[in-house]
């Protein structure tokens, strides 16, 4: 989460409570995706799709391997960006409309598992429309289109990430990306990246409102935080997630008055997998 360039020092309460007001709707439609998805999925699915995460060890690993992976990503990213390879906004224009082709494909194959025929066959049709239909999307930069494929993109990726994994490797998997969000920001190649780039040539992985960028992959983790609780403690845990989520959000863009750029997981995500952690310890 960052401010962007020109912000007046000193943020004025007034536009704290606008730009929060703002990005909580916008975490709310991700998590509303997120529970809607997983609730239909319950009635078709009862264990994790990988098993193997119930175990402490393979959910450990998996975290370590997951944050490598994206760690390998941002070096490759920034490697793209200091050498000139090609310009970062078409690499990320591309990936973005495979991912949500994809990412549309594989949710709804998934909750339409066993039923007609047909079904299949208009979900392959779909998908294949959707792919230039985003990319003249992303290319001509229409905002609000931009913002709800955005929106889909992070509850739909939360969803499969659930679905994928256990409670046990969903919240190390949290708390792991969490702290690397930390070295992320202050250390890691995403310091170098915020520097070495105008906020356009990223644009498509970035949420704006008014003053602040919030990145895609934030309300991947704050969508998720909320379909861990509802997995544990059902709705009332997940309501109470969604509020924790929040109170971190604003705790965040309050911080953001000191500094220019800070991680935007720790505090709502921390909170909200503490909380699920409590009642998982006392069920």
């Amino acid at each position: 989460m960052q401010q962007l360039q020109g912000k007046v020092e000193g943020t004025k309460v007034n536009m704290v409570k606008s730009i929060f007001f703002k990005l909580s709707l916008i975490i709310l439609a991700s998590e509303a995706i997120t529970l809607t998805l997983l609730s239909f999925s319950k009635k078709i699915y009862s264990e994790p799709l990988v098993p193997a995460t119930s175990d402490i060890y393979v959910a450990t690993g998996n975290t370590l391997y997951l944050i490598t992976i994206s760690l390998a990503v941002s070096f490759l990213f920034l490697w793209i960006v200091r050498k000139k390879v090609i310009r970062l906004e078409y690499v990320l224009l591309l990936l973005k409309s495979l991912l949500f082709c994809a990412l549309f494909w594989i949710s709804s194959s998934l909750l339409l598992e066993g039923t007609a025929y047909y079904w299949e066959e208009l979900i392959n049709f779909i998908s294949i429309i959707f792919f230039p239909t985003t990319l003249y999307i992303f290319w001509k930069k229409f905002a609000v289109p931009n913002l709800i494929i955005s929106i889909f993109m992070a509850g739909a990726s939360a969803f499969l990430i659930k679905l994928m994994f256990s409670d046990l490797a969903t919240g190390l998997l949290l708390v792991g990306f969490s702290l690397f969000d930390l070295y992320e920001v202050f250390k890691g190649p995403l310091k170098h990246l915020a520097h070495s780039l105008h906020s356009s040539e990223i644009s498509l992985l970035l949420v704006k409102v008014e003053d602040i960028e919030v990145g895609m992959g934030d309300l991947l983790f704050y969508s998720l935080a909320t379909g861990l609780a509802y997995s544990v403690g059902g709705e009332v845990l997940a309501l109470t997630s969604i509020i924790l989520v929040k109170i971190g959000v604003l705790a965040t863009l309050l911080l953001l008055e000191r500094r220019k750029m800070l991680p935007g997981l720790p505090l709502p995500v921390l909170l909200s997998v503490f909380a699920t952690f409590l009642v998982s310890l006392l069920s």
